[in-house]
């Protein structure tokens, strides 16, 4: 759902993911800087600044100086990006709610389950490629 919504907006995955953190943020009061957003997806700095870029010219952000800290630059959504992501983003949100509600209890229960042990999969597969990495790259003699 989150691509298909960033498609129909123009944004790639992380694009969306950090604007829906700067909406997030900023309708709960707090401020975003860009290391939020690089923590946030663990990104580096350098492709969160270009990720921002992108936000910035399709007109979604804008970097303001922070008023509380001179120094720092709070990233905002614009009015537009008020105006065209937060509904767009409220409906999709709305209708997974929707498709979420019509399960039963136990239904829920075993897909939460299912996405539960899913998610450890994927974390465990990531984390022994993380660990076969280095011992490749010795071995090749890349160290």
């Amino acid at each position: 759902m989150r691509r298909r919504t960033g498609a129909a907006m123009g944004m790639g995955d992380n694009d969306l993911l950090a604007l829906r953190l700067i909406l997030d943020n900023t309708a709960a009061g707090r401020h975003t800087a860009a290391k939020d957003v690089s923590v946030y997806l663990g990104i580096s700095s350098a492709s969160t600044t270009a990720l921002i870029d992108r936000l910035e010219s399709g007109g979604f952000v804008e970097r303001r100086r922070s008023m509380t800290d001179g120094r720092s630059i709070t990233l905002l959504p614009t009015r537009a990006a008020l105006g065209e992501t937060g509904p767009l983003l409220a409906e999709a949100d709305a209708q997974l709610a929707a498709a979420s509600a019509e399960l039963s209890a136990d239904e829920a229960e075993t897909v939460t389950r299912f996405l539960i042990r899913m998610r450890e999969t994927v974390d465990r597969i990531s984390a022994d490629r993380a660990r076969a990495r280095p011992e490749r790259r010795r071995s090749q003699g890349d160290y």
